[in-house]
């Protein structure tokens, strides 16, 4: 399904309107779609977002149909195409075509069943169209490949209430209908009288027409203006039948207004004078694709990288009075992942860029913490989880995705509940999720 609808006046043609022909320049190209569809979205510039993902989704298509199906490459690309549809779902969402975001949400689950985001967009996408107990459904596979989602569970039971009152409106609706075909009431149009026309006597039909014939016969000395005219708004200037509110301009008018009539223009007058070369130069600092300078962007992901690794790794959390171990202490060992993502090319990536005048914060990572927790008997243990999709659109307060949570096979088992509860479920990840909101901030006070 194509809804690309791009203007010709689209900042993004140059890359819109590409044809690359090798497996390499498609995937540079995707690379620079997603960029700049990461940007239309935190500028809430939906249409540009779709139209690029659009693109990006037609090329990588395009590449998985000239390879093997059952190689490692097509199941990545398989997984690219869910992120890229679920994309554009939201976009579709956000533009109200509901339709085309289920649809798209819908591909997502199909091409990645283990992505947790193509069945939150299509739980969002049923709900948009009333389709209740499908979204409900979505949701439910969404928390079963992440139990910890506060904001999953949140709108499984926002849907379940939604449901409930559904079917008791539905109840309601039903009780009433049988009520009123048990009394006898009918509907309205079973009870509306007839309506009776009045019939047209002959004398009738003969007068108007008579009367119409005199009318017409009826006529001044000026043309063709009858004497009923002037109570329909015409009256005759020069000679000529106009509207009552057609006004002839003065001489004096005239001469205040001047020559408007349409001329040819020059072609010539519309050529630019050419003073140098040609040839238009690049702008410096942006990217190759950017021929016209749309927007100026400016790459921190070094300095996103250091201060997030800082800012995550005074990260601790002491388990509170009341809790089976309240000695215990947990706190980070390591940030990984992000210089690793970048050197790999992969998601980790931070910039600013200036679009029409106004500034725009773009960052996509995925984290993983280190961390270690000291038991009261001075027994430790270790493990990892990683946070996922810290990006652009996150809102502060909302918290993050977590997968891959993993504890060393060393833990005693007694502990495991607590590890579960203060560090997975909350305590310890509530204190994570705040400093990546400190960290969100202090990116947009440094720029």
């Amino acid at each position: 399904m194509n809804l690309s609808s791009s203007s010709p006046f689209s900042a993004h043609n140059d890359v819109l309107n590409a044809s690359p022909s090798t497996t390499d320049e498609k995937r540079s190209l995707i690379e620079e779609l997603k960029r700049r569809g990461r940007i239309s979205v935190t500028s809430k510039r939906y249409p540009d977002a779709r139209d690029l993902y659009t693109k990006a989704i037609d090329t990588l298509t395009s590449i998985n149909k000239e390879g093997d199906k059952d190689n490692a490459d097509s199941k990545k690309n398989d997984n690219d195409l869910a992120i890229l549809f679920s994309n554009r779902s939201l976009c579709n969402l956000q533009m109200n075509k509901t339709s085309d975001s289920y649809d798209d949400a819908m591909s997502a689950t199909c091409h990645d069943d283990s992505y947790v985001k193509g069945f939150w967009r299509l739980g969002q996408a049923a709900m948009a169209l009333k389709r209740t107990e499908e979204a409900l459904i979505a949701y439910e596979k969404a928390l079963a490949l992440d139990e910890s989602s506060k904001a999953l569970k949140k709108e499984c039971e926002k849907a379940k209430k939604q449901l409930e009152a559904e079917k008791k409106e539905k109840e309601e609706a039903e009780k009433k209908a049988e009520e009123a075909k048990a009394n006898g009431e009918k509907n309205e149009s079973e009870t509306k009288p007839p309506v009776s026309k009045p019939k047209k006597t002959t004398s009738t039909v003969s007068s108007s027409s008579s009367s119409k014939k005199e009318e017409k016969k009826e006529i001044s000395s000026e043309g063709d203006f009858s004497k009923s005219d002037h109570v329909r708004g015409y009256k005759v200037v020069n000679g000529k039948k106009t509207s009552f509110f057609h006004h002839e301009q003065t001489d004096e008018e005239k001469r205040l207004i001047g020559d408007i009539t349409p001329k040819r223009i020059d072609q010539q007058q519309l050529l630019p004078e050419q003073t140098g070369p040609t040839k238009i130069e690049e702008n410096k600092g942006t990217s190759a694709w950017n021929k016209a300078g749309t927007w100026e962007e400016k790459d921190v992901t070094d300095w996103a990288i250091k201060s997030m690794e800082d800012t995550i790794s005074q990260c601790e959390y002491d388990l509170p009075e009341g809790s089976p171990d309240p000695n215990a202490h947990v706190q980070v060992t390591k940030v990984t992942k992000l210089l690793s993502a970048k050197v790999a090319g992969g998601t980790c990536h931070a910039s600013v860029a200036t679009v029409r005048g106004k500034k725009r914060y773009i960052f996509e990572f995925t984290i993983c913490v280190h961390w270690e927790m000291t038991l009261g008997d001075g027994r430790k243990c270790k493990g990892h989880l990683t946070f996922l999709d810290v990006d652009g659109t996150h809102e502060l307060g909302e918290g993050f995705d977590v997968s891959d949570y993993t504890v060393d096979s060393d833990t005693p088992s007694e502990a495991r509940y607590l590890l579960q509860r203060f560090v997975r479920d909350g305590g310890f990840r509530n204190e994570v999720e705040k400093s990546i909101d400190g960290w969100i901030t202090l990116f947009r006070e440094t720029y």
